[in-house]
Parts: C-alpha cells; sequence; structure tokens
C-alpha cells in the first residue's frame, strides 16, 4: 500500500518586486507560471495528493486574475483524481475576514480550522488517508499542536504545518511564527508532517533517522538568499517508511557571485569579468573586489552588462586609493590631487565601521574626474 504526494509551500503568488520597475510584472508571471508547472509536475508523476503548506498567496487579498488562474490550475488537478490540500500561512491567513479563503472557494480541502477537532479522512487508492492540520494563528502552537497527534486508525497520517523549526539555521525563529522542535513533531508520531515557512530545502529525521517532516522551500526564489536550484517535494509514503526526492521547478535562478579585478586596467576589461556570468534567466547580485587601476564607473558596467542577465545588482567594494593609479595622482598639484591626499587621509583615520563609505565616495568621485575629463 504506497501513497505519492507532492508537497510545495511559500509560492508567494502577487508578490511585490518594487525595486525591479520593468521586470516586476516578469517576475510575479514567473511566480505563477512555476505554480502551474508544479500542478503538471503532479500530473505527471500521478500523484494522489498535492499538499500546499501555506502561503500560496503573498497576503490575504490576492488579485482577482491570479485566484482564477489558481482555480484552474487546482481543477486540472481534481478532474485527474488528484486532491489538493492547502493550509493557509503567515502570508495568507484564513483569519481576516477579507482573506481569500473566506471570500472564495478552491478544489480541493482546504484545512481552514482554528484548531483541529478530527482529521479529513480520504480513500485513495494506496489506501485510507488522514489529514492533519490547523489554519495558522499567530503564537498559539502550544495550545494547537496537540491537536494533531496521530488518531488509532489504520491508514496513512499526513500532517501540514506552517510554523518555524526552533535551531533552523536558515531564520531565528519568533514566537508568533508557530515554532516547534524536532520531538514535537515525533510526539505527533504522523507518518509524515509537511511544513511551510521556511523558504530552504529540508529533510527533518528523528533520532532514529526516519524521515519525519520536510521543508520544500520556495520553489521561486524571493529575495537574494534563497539562490541557486528551488524545489518541491515528491513523498512517497509505504510500509518501508518515507521517501523525500527533491524536484527542480524554479524558472529562474537567484545567485550572488564575487570577481576579484584586481590587474584589470580597463572598462572593456571589467565588463568581460561579468560578462563570464551572463545568463539570460539569472538573477544576479555581484560583488567586485580586489585592487584596480582605474576608476569604474558603476552606471557605464551596468549599461554594458544589463541585458546580459535577467537581473544584475553590483556591488563595487573594490580598492582603488592605494592604486598604483592613486600613487601616481597623489602628488599632483591640482585638484585630483588634493582630492587625494585628503581621501587617503580621511580613510586612514576612519574608524573600521565607517571606511566602506569613505571608500565608495573616493571611487565614485575619481570616476566623475576620469569620465569628465576635468581631473586636473
Amino acid at each position: 500500500m504506497t501513497i505519492r504526494c507532492l508537497h510545495t509551500a511559500d509560492l508567494h503568488l502577487d508578490a511585490p518586486f518594487p525595486n525591479w520597475g520593468e521586470k516586476e510584472g516578469v517576475r510575479r508571471a514567473d511566480l505563477l507560471k512555476t505554480f502551474e508547472r508544479i500542478v503538471t509536475l503532479a500530473i505527471k508523476k500521478e500523484v494522489q495528493l498535492l499538499l500546499i503548506s501555506g502561503d500560496l498567496f503573498d497576503s490575504p487579498h490576492p488579485e482577482a486574475a491570479t485566484v482564477t488562474r489558481v482555480q484552474t490550475e487546482l481543477r486540472r488537478l481534481v478532474d485527474r483524481g488528484i486532491t489538493p490540500v492547502l493550509l493557509p500561512g503567515t502570508h495568507d491567513p484564513f483569519a481576516p475576514k477579507n482573506s481569500i479563503y473566506r471570500r472564495e472557494t478552491f478544489p480541493g480541502i482546504l484545512l481552514s480550522e482554528a484548531q483541529l477537532s478530527e482529521p479529513v479522512h480520504l480513500s485513495l487508492k494506496g489506501g485510507d488517508c488522514y489529514l492533519y492540520g490547523f489554519a495558522y494563528q499567530s503564537g498559539k502552537t502550544e495550545e494547537l499542536l496537540p491537536s494533531m497527534q496521530r488518531r488509532d486508525l489504520p491508514g496513512y497520517h499526513i500532517g501540514l504545518l506552517h510554523g518555524s523549526r526552533r535551531g533552523s539555521p536558515e531564520w531565528n525563529y519568533r514566537h508568533k511564527d508557530l515554532p516547534f522542535d524536532l520531538a514535537d513533531l515525533a510526539a505527533l508520531r504522523l507518518d509524515y508532517v509537511a511544513l511551510g515557512h521556511y523558504h530552504t530545502f529540508a529533510v527533518l529525521q528523528d533520532e532514529s533517522g526516519r524521515n519525519i517532516a520536510a521543508y520544500p522551500g520556495s520553489p521561486e526564489g524571493k529575495r537574494f538568499g534563497e539562490d541557486g536550484p528551488r524545489y518541491c517535494a515528491l513523498v512517497t509514503l509505504s510500509a518501508d517508511g518515507v521517501e523525500v526526492e527533491a524536484l527542480e521547478v524554479n524558472s529562474r535562478t537567484l545567485a550572488e557571485a564575487e570577481i576579484d579585478l584586481s590587474g584589470i586596467v580597463t572598462l572593456e576589461g571589467a565588463i568581460a569579468e561579468i560578462r563570464r556570468f551572463a545568463n539570460p534567466d539569472l538573477i544576479l547580485r555581484l560583488r567586485l573586489t580586489g585592487t584596480v587601476e582605474i576608476p569604474l564607473s558603476l552606471p557605464s558596467l551596468l549599461a554594458a552588462c544589463r541585458n546580459d542577465f535577467f537581473w544584475l545588482e553590483i556591488h563595487d567594494c573594490t580598492r582603488l586609493y592605494d592604486s598604483a593609479y592613486a600613487r601616481r595622482i597623489e602628488h599632483e598639484e591640482t585638484v585630483r590631487g588634493l582630492f587625494v591626499r585628503r581621501m587617503r587621509r580621511l580613510i586612514e583615520e576612519s574608524p573600521p565601521e565607517r571606511r566602506p563609505v569613505v571608500e565608495e565616495a573616493f571611487r565614485e568621485v575619481l570616476a566623475r574626474f576620469a569620465a569628465t575629463g576635468g581631473e586636473r
């Protein structure tokens, strides 16, 4: 007797990207495309359940067009005998009067009880299944989690929980985020707990090494730090235990990288180094380091390289003040010579926490000198 589930969470549909300008709409569409890809994957993998463990939407009141798309995709599953199971999360809670889960009906099962009374029973092809879960309420873990204790009924018992694991290396937990630890999960005696809230894929095991729960992570990176491949979890429950497989689903990839530009003597050389990372689906935060011999113009670098990426963010942390270029002009009886002398002294006298700001000002002014030809 076997049950297969596809487990996802933290899709954050309709999330805003206010600093992305014309790319904001494209990125919001990416999130929805990734959700549709997950639905297609559920059909392809012939699962019986699609588990969505909270934060399907980024707010309790997503746009009507997004809601319609979600309803259509969930209907695709139901029409093929796959049951969607939705749990409200911290971003799309059930409690507000204007919650989308109060205003709209979604195909499948919505676990909206404030406290679990009895699990939802399903007769699936692989056997009987019982679903446990309660809608997010801030800071209620201690009194609500015991309601998810396994009932004495034959079949598979699956819980959905949107909350924070104590001791997680990803985020510091907050009391309002439903904190729990591995012992709490193990004490439930459920066959599998489908977790949501943390955005990195992780499989949790009990002391015997048995898989008892997993965070699938966000299937599409929402911010830097959610870098690299993103996943949903294919979960197989059988008499032998629980297997959890990560399936990559993201449309675009976030990444952070560092380039040492020491020895670069032309703007073209810096551009060539940045273009080594070129990828139209890459969202890249780039840190430039090293001692450079020319003032680098960030606007010029971005203008030259921006179209090689979906999104490019550059942080200039190069050292120019102790370059051969700066030493060469330092003793000139010119405006730029006077500037270099004063700035070098200011940098040397600045406390460590202030030096990056002073060095950034130094780089920017020298870059303007070079760009306008007014360095003398």
